[in-house]
């Protein structure tokens, strides 16, 4: 694949699920070309801490390429000999810092004010995200999506799409999400990394400064989540005891080494990261609820018109494989086709990022009108 560019799409106004609007601005890029009839547009959603770099790289010598770069190419499932594919940054992407990302968020000066917007930017939702990308798809000439994929939070996307445009796609792929986020991940990772943060002296509501920001909290927000993310058995082989060099400290401040390791690696990883931004992402994906707005989850389920397909993980932590199966059986139930694919790794929730070999092939299958 030849290196991809950042595009920059923007909306003078944007009417929120909340009732706000505002001016908005988020980045794409896209791999393969758009065919004549603009009938072969796929759309990629990225999951919770991703950017749209979802393929290929920015300059022939950067160390890795797009986050599902395994997927998403020549040959691959994700065809793009056959397939034009998009992915957007979300709003309030957490990689504020990341100069690659284009976001509209709390970090942005609001053009009335002239001021950053802190925490009175509107809370945004994954139906916002679905909008959003629903008016750069018309920009571009293109009616109908063949399909709408993406893992955790980009699932959450997908099923807004299939639910609210049910006739502007013919499919969608569920990796490692669901209808409705769990309640135990809403507290126990989500609201908990919030409050992390809020609690940290130096968050003052949103308005810090540069080089002034809520480290400490954002540090603890990104341990809560990454340990939810991978399996047990990913963290015992990733940051393992030592019993021949474990030395009782007489004071409780020195922590175990495999917990200073984990606490080191979760530093490394922050570095693009802005709390502010985290803490309306953790928001949004606690609000994921498809039924949201309608009298029941099988009311909105049944408004789906396109294919389906659910992949969930059997070791995930923060989205069990039994809320794919319900989502699956509501649709199937309410006249619809959807279909249930499931896979095994160590790897737990991250599965359906760094294990995307384990499914490319149902998934380049069900992408060329085959059901699973």
């Amino acid at each position: 694949m030849d290196t991809v560019k950042k595009q920059v799409f923007s909306l003078d106004s944007y009417r929120m699920e909340c009732g706000e609007t505002i001016p908005i601005t988020v980045g794409f890029e896209t791999y393969g070309e758009l065919n004549e009839k603009k009938n072969n547009a796929v759309l990629v959603c990225h999951f919770f801490s991703a950017t749209s770099h979802a393929a290929g790289k920015y300059s022939h010598d950067d160390a890795d390429p797009g986050w599902w770069d395994a997927l998403i190419g020549p040959g691959k499932a994700i065809d793009t000999d056959r397939y034009f594919v998009l992915c957007t940054d979300n709003l309030c992407n957490i990689q504020a810092k990341n100069p690659n990302v284009v976001t509209t968020g709390p970090r942005t000066v609001n053009p009335q004010t002239g001021e950053r917007y802190g925490t009175s930017f509107p809370a945004f939702t994954y139906r916002d995200m679905a909008g959003i990308q629903r008016e750069l798809i018309r920009s571009l000439g293109i009616e109908k999506l063949l399909a709408v994929a993406g893992p955790s939070a980009g699932g959450m996307q997908a099923l807004n799409w299939a639910v609210h445009y049910p006739d502007m796609m013919d499919a969608c792929v569920v990796v490692i999400s669901g209808a409705q986020t769990p309640v135990l991940t809403s507290l126990a990772y989500l609201q908990a990394a919030i409050d992390a943060i809020i609690l940290d002296p130096k968050w003052k509501d949103g308005t810090y400064d540069e080089g002034e920001e809520p480290e400490a909290g954002l540090h603890l927000a990104l341990q809560l989540m990454n340990l939810a993310a991978y399996q047990y058995g990913w963290y015992e082989s990733s940051f393992p005891r030592d019993a021949k060099r474990d030395v009782i400290s007489p004071s409780y401040q020195k922590n175990p080494e495999f917990a200073e390791a984990f606490k080191e690696a979760v530093s490394k990883r922050m570095q693009p990261y802005d709390a502010s931004h985290y803490v309306y992402t953790a928001r949004a994906v606690m609000m994921h609820d498809i039924a949201r707005g309608f009298d029941s989850l099988e009311e909105a389920l049944g408004r789906i018109q396109a294919r389906v397909l659910m992949i969930p993980c059997v070791s995930d932590l923060l989205f069990p494989p039994q809320y794919s199966k319900q989502a699956v059986d509501i649709i199937n139930r309410k006249g619809g086709r959807a279909s249930y694919y499931e896979i095994d790794s160590p790897n737990g929730h991250m599965a359906g990022v760094v294990d995307a070999h384990l499914f490319a092939e149902p998934l380049a299958s069900f992408l060329r009108g085959k059901d699973i």
